[in-house]
């Protein structure tokens, strides 16, 4: 009941009160992101969600214009390609934001497993354990959010995954997003190399 009905319910309403009441900040996200550099304020890219289906999630762009293509995922704050901007954003976790989007599409959840690149699942694929996480929606954040951030090993992230998609209630869910609140004010393990 929770799972399938209650759950992207309240997903669902505070993503539609959230884009409401953020609307004003985030336009002047969106202002500053495309006005620091060149290309798009949103960042677009193709993602594994529920059931390993390809969706596309949307962020704010924190770096420059293609840098994936020029060298991949950032693991270090020190990375050229993050923006001035973006590094604040990246900080905060107000580049998710615009995955308020995913949620009302019914793409994503609130809490639940991070999406992650296609490729990045590849060597897992045979791991029924792992491939648990994808029973569940992706979420804005997850479990390894409230602690470990980027920090975390794939196998940490994975595990940690499969083992939320096992507790799912709205009681972890509760704690979990509080959790993430005093994570992202600390700033912590924003990078996998600090």
């Amino acid at each position: 009941m929770y799972k399938n009905i209650i759950k992207p319910l309240i997903g669902l309403l505070l993503s539609f009160v959230g884009l409401i009441i953020c609307c004003i900040p985030l336009l002047i996200i969106a202002i500053v992101v495309k006005c620091e550099s060149k290309g798009p304020a949103l960042f677009k890219q193709k993602r594994l969600g529920k059931n390993q289906k390809v969706f596309t999630v949307y962020k704010f762009r924190t770096m420059c214009d293609h840098a994936f293509e020029k060298g991949g995922v950032a693991s270090s704050e020190s990375d050229s390609r993050i923006t001035k901007v973006g590094k604040f954003l990246r900080k905060t976790s107000l580049d998710e934001l615009p995955q308020m989007i995913n949620i009302i599409k019914g793409e994503m959840a609130i809490i639940g497993p991070r999406p992650i690149l296609p490729f990045e699942f590849e060597e897992y694929k045979g791991n029924a354990r792992y491939a648990h996480r994808y029973d569940a929606k992706p979420g804005m954040f997850c479990t390894v959010d409230i602690d470990l951030r980027a920090t975390a090993t794939r196998e940490q992230q994975f595990e940690m995954d499969a083992e939320y998609v096992d507790k799912m209630s709205f009681g972890l869910d509760f704690k979990v997003f509080f959790g993430i609140i005093k994570t992202v004010v600390l700033g912590k393990n924003v990078y996998k190399e600090q």
